[in-house]
């Protein structure tokens, strides 16, 4: 199994935290490849925009956040001070595995941890959409988070 972005036993203490779902290791890892594809969607959006405003420097208001999204930040936010995640192990991992040679504003760079446990989280604020009474989260949720996250994201 690769290794995961976010340990496994904090995701599944943020998960329980924040969607109230339950997640395996075998899920939460699915989970983990959906965050990764949304994150080169993200930053293909964030570049194709910066390259339209004439700039090399993707900057955070370049990716393209909704209103939605800003506010499961900041559960994600809450849910890692009350659980005290370190994010540096998060920010590490995420820049060696971004998809762009483009340089990125400090305050992104600072952002990505966030940006990329918000992914984990929406996934599980899809689920919990979907399903209200569901408390483990099995293949086929993460399978309709996907497609809802593909056409939303």
């Amino acid at each position: 199994m690769a290794e995961m972005i976010i340990p496994y036993p904090q995701l599944k203490k943020i998960l329980e935290d924040t969607c109230e779902l339950d997640v395996y290791k075998a899920e939460a890892s699915k989970m983990m490849d959906i965050v990764e594809r949304k994150l080169a969607d993200l930053f293909e959006v964030a570049y194709d925009k910066a390259r339209a405003e004439g700039r090399e420097m993707i900057m955070f208001r370049d990716l393209p956040l909704t209103k939605g999204f800003l506010n499961s930040m900041e559960l994600f936010r809450k849910a890692i001070e009350r659980q005290n995640v370190d994010v540096e192990p998060i920010k590490k991992f995420v820049l060696k595995g971004l998809p762009v040679d483009a340089p990125l504003q400090d305050e992104l760079v600072d952002e990505l941890p966030i940006i990329t446990g918000t992914l984990f989280v929406l996934i599980g604020r899809v689920i919990k959409a979907l399903h209200p009474d569901v408390e483990r989260v099995k293949d086929e949720h993460i399978d309709e988070a996907r497609r809802v996250l593909d056409y939303t994201l």
